[in-house]
């Protein structure tokens, strides 16, 4: 069933969740609104530029901005930092077993100006992951491992900003496998295009924006007897909001999560809720709080049930 057949009233909704309260996996997204909700977005926040002229935020590098507003979520407004993650994931029961991870990751961020207000940046992330109940080809009984996972890279170039209040970078993403285990990685070499463009919302406070992001990644190649692993074909959809709280506070919706289209497993979706909360603790140091729970997917792509993830991260603008 497509949930797009029916009006989502009060009604239907709880209709619809009590007839498949026993097979939520098996929940279609609406898949036609994605996309112009993206885009009704982003051309309210073009509009609101458009009428508004006086409300004029500082530049993006003008003290005031790096110091007080930039929490390292904005990748078109980069920042150098140092981050430690922190995330448990609770994946699908399957064959009577609870499978979870933990992953412990640093991250690195940079960038360097390329004069005439041209930017890059990039972006290294390398994780650790504990899995318990989490099965594999060589692990059929899902006991507990640990090992490396793998490697994600990014670069992005971004171009002078058009106006003050926007800004965009394009760039790419890539995925090495150097995971030592088939639990904590794929097995694949991916690779894709990266494009996000951020609208600065000053109406609603200081500091708050909508920076929807695109990323697609494909498998280019395999890692030695990996060729039998399921290939990577998938676009991203990151429709990130942040708002810019009194006392140093800051919340974010779609901080690091993003809606899902596998094409390589009949254009199946995924679209998870996610929130984060965080806070500038000094200067330089922050720390925030990420929880993500599945809304909608297709039945078998349901990448987890709920995750949640503590930062701290350490900023040298």
């Amino acid at each position: 069933m497509n949930l797009g057949d029916r009006p989502l009233g009060a009604e239907n909704t709880t209709a619809i969740l009590l007839e498949h309260d026993s097979e939520v996996e098996s929940i279609e997204p609406p898949e036609h609104y994605f996309f112009p909700l993206i885009v009704a977005l982003a051309v309210g926040a073009t509009a609101a530029i458009a009428e508004d002229r006086g409300v004029s935020p500082a530049p993006d590098d003008h003290p005031s901005v790096q110091s007080e507003f930039n929490n390292g979520e904005d990748f078109t407004r980069p920042v150098r930092l140092l981050q430690l993650r922190e995330r448990y994931e609770n994946l699908p029961n399957t064959k009577g077993l609870n499978p979870e991870k933990w992953q412990t990751t640093l991250r690195t961020d940079v960038w360097s100006g390329l004069g005439k207000g041209w930017k890059l940046y990039g972006r290294a992330d390398a994780p650790l992951v504990y899995s318990n109940d989490v099965t594999s080809r060589f692990n059929p009984e899902g006991k507990a491992k640990f090992g490396q996972g793998d490697l994600l890279t990014e670069a992005v170039l971004i171009p002078p900003p058009p106006s003050p209040r926007l800004s965009y970078g394009v760039g790419i993403r890539a995925v090495w496998p150097t995971a030592s285990l088939d639990e904590a990685g794929q097995g694949k070499y991916q690779l894709g295009p990266i494009v996000g463009v951020r609208f600065d919302l000053p109406e609603i406070t200081a500091g708050s924006y909508f920076l929807p992001e695109v990323f697609y990644l494909n498998s280019v190649a395999s890692r030695d007897h990996n060729k039998g692993r399921a290939d990577i074909d998938q676009l991203n959809i990151q429709p990130k909001f942040n708002l810019h709280l009194p006392g140093r506070w800051f919340a974010t919706a779609y901080a690091s999560e993003q809606i899902q289209l596998n094409f390589a497993d009949d254009n199946k979706w995924f679209m998870p809720f996610d929130l984060m909360l965080g806070r500038k603790l000094a200067e330089n140091f922050i720390v925030s709080l990420e929880y993500s729970r599945v809304m909608f997917h297709n039945k078998g792509f349901e990448p987890y049930q709920w995750q949640l993830e503590a930062r701290l991260g350490f900023y040298y603008y």
